[in-house]
């Protein structure tokens, strides 16, 4: 145990660690627009076009309008840059990576005396998504403590039940009632302490109701005004890692008039988060008196870091559909089920505080470390694309991806049933258009551009839960991190070129993305003496340009 260079009565502990949580379901199911050169310059619209690499992971009944084989690499560049917005400040970070972003094979066997009919076959690696952002805030005006929600967390647990010492092991503790390991963290930090008093004997008696370092301010006992404590927040999150998927497909044409398509994708996962939260500089903070109860005193500091990593594989099925009642016109439909995950997660979390007082802690929780299982968004998606005077291409998709419907799972598959509830309470199906136009400028040459428009999937009660005065909901999250995050909408707009001769193709594209969302440190909540309490937010704003080519032979 890391011993509290506290007073006797002080030994406080924290909370345990659950399972996953809605906010971290969301995390994980994140995708983006990635593929090859001509498909993000077109901002994806291939539901209906097909003869692309990257159809395998949209529709896979595109592999049917090919006539031949193909093979291509597409690789790109990422510039991202991530500004955190607040009330006295905002803080900016960018970097720039590499990316393979798509590679693959189809093999094409025609059939029939006219080529009426044809097999392909065909597997790809496409990127899903690039876990890679860092925002941070500093010196943000506090108006409550998250101390205080894990204290009201805490109550009605015994501190016999939370304290980290031999021969008691809190953080080993399975009982159905056992305390959270978040409890067991701050109280053994001192970041949260018990009601104490003296009995008759002038021996000192340790409470199960707990107090944060916040106090809302009021009239003391001898008539006196007290101002409710202040102080400044920073907050810094790191994302790092990826999600990839593995496709192999199987499609065809019936008198090139129909095109169907099956495919099945093969998904890996890793992800790492690292959460780190600091109150400073608090006047008239509630600290804990060198004797018994409490004393008004000042922070110096208060910080919670804990970092989780989340990896594994899942699974996925396609089936697809393309009709084309004339040359001139594509009509493409597409369902995906969710992609099945089996996931392993590893967490910590530490806690250091120093009391103005002389008084300061420190403790961290033993690796948390359990299995589970992730059904993330099901699809459909349905498309049309039309050939202009033989020489230019419009198409337009439209896709729902179900948000409302994501599925958390125990390792030996039950439901987790409080997490799916308030997955439904907390997103929804989002919608998705995506519009592309190609204009051949020359038998070898040609220009495209494109946009791509998401909804967002959070509901009003996660979006609006630190800002409305009449909420009342908590919003759940899990282990040793209570920040989340509610989305906005996302959009794209691509351009690209293409060049082809003698069976090489050359593409390039340029994608912009811009997306917002806010920051919580950590839920709202209510307060003792019935105070609404809420967190410090900012508005995150991620922009990011990629430069991607492809490079491929048809033959």
């Amino acid at each position: 145990m890391k011993k509290l260079i506290l007073s006797a009565f002080a030994i406080i502990p924290a909370l345990a660690a659950q399972a996953q949580s809605p906010v971290d379901a969301m995390a994980l199911s994140q995708t983006e627009l990635r593929g090859s050169a001509r498909f993000m310059s077109m901002g994806g619209a291939f539901t209906a076009l097909g003869a692309d690499l990257s159809v395998l992971g949209q529709n896979p009944a595109g592999i049917g309008m090919y006539r031949g084989s193909d093979i291509g690499l597409t690789l790109g560049i990422d510039i991202n840059s991530d500004k955190a917005q607040y009330d006295g400040g905002s803080r900016s970070e960018s970097n720039t990576l590499a990316n393979i972003n798509n590679a693959g094979y189809v093999g094409t066997y025609m059939l029939g005396d006219n080529n009426d009919y044809s097999i392909s076959w065909g597997f790809s690696y496409n990127r899903l998504y690039r876990f890679n952002r860092t925002y941070m805030g500093n010196n943000i005006p506090m108006q409550s403590s998250v101390t205080n929600y894990f204290a009201g967390l805490t109550n009605g647990y015994s501190p016999n039940d939370l304290l980290d010492e031999a021969p008691n092991d809190p953080y080993n503790n399975w009982s159905q009632d056992a305390p959270d390991w978040m409890s067991v963290l701050l109280y053994n930090s001192g970041m949260i302490n018990c009601e104490t008093s003296i009995d008759d004997h002038g021996d000192l008696v340790l409470h199960d109701q707990y107090r944060g370092l916040w106090q809302w301010g009021g009239v003391d006992g001898l008539g006196n005004k007290v101002n409710p404590t202040s102080g400044f927040a920073d907050f810094r999150i790191t994302e790092r890692g990826h999600a990839d998927e593995y496709n192999i497909s199987l499609g065809g044409s019936v008198m090139n008039l129909v095109y169907w398509g099956l495919g099945v994708g093969i998904t890996d996962l890793d992800f790492t988060r690292e959460y780190s939260y600091t109150e400073h500089s608090m006047e008239r903070a509630l600290i804990p008196a060198p004797t018994a109860g409490y004393e008004l005193g000042d922070v110096k500091y208060a910080n919670l870091y804990s970092r989780q990593h989340i990896w594994g594989t899942g699974a996925n099925f396609k089936i697809g559909a393309i009709i084309k009642p004339i040359n001139e016109l594509r009509i493409g439909l597409a369902v995906h089920t969710p992609t099945y995950y089996s996931l392993s997660s590893s967490s910590y979390g530490d806690t250091r505080f120093f009391y103005s007082n002389g008084f300061s802690g420190e403790e961290s929780t033993p690796y948390d470390d359990y299995s589970f299982q992730l059904n993330n968004p099901w699809k459909v998606m349905a498309g049309v694309a039309g050939v202009i005077g033989g020489r230019a291409i419009i198409s337009v998709d439209y896709q729902y991806d179900a948000y409302g419907n994501m599925k958390l799972k125990y390792d030996d598959g039950n439901n987790m049933v409080a997490n799916n509830d308030n997955i439904q309470r907390y997103y929804k199906g989002t919608n998705t258009v995506r519009a592309g136009l190609e204009y051949r400028i020359t038998p070898q040459l040609s220009a495209r551009l494109g946009c791509n428009f998401s909804s967002t999937a959070s509901k009003s009660l996660i979006k609006d839960a630190n800002t409305s005065a009449q909420q009342t909901s908590e919003i759940s999250t899990a282990g040793q991190n209570p920040s989340f995050l509610a989305y906005n909408n996302t959009r794209y707009i691509t351009a690209g070129l293409g060049y082809k001769v003698q069976g090489f193709y050359f593409d390039l594209a340029y994608v912009n993305k811009h997306s917002t969302a806010q920051f919580n440190a950590y839920t709202p909540f209510v307060d003792y003496d019935d105070a609404w309490a809420i967190a410090p937010t900012a508005k995150l704003t991620h922009n990011s340009s990629q430069i991607v080519a492809s490079i491929g032979f048809r033959f």
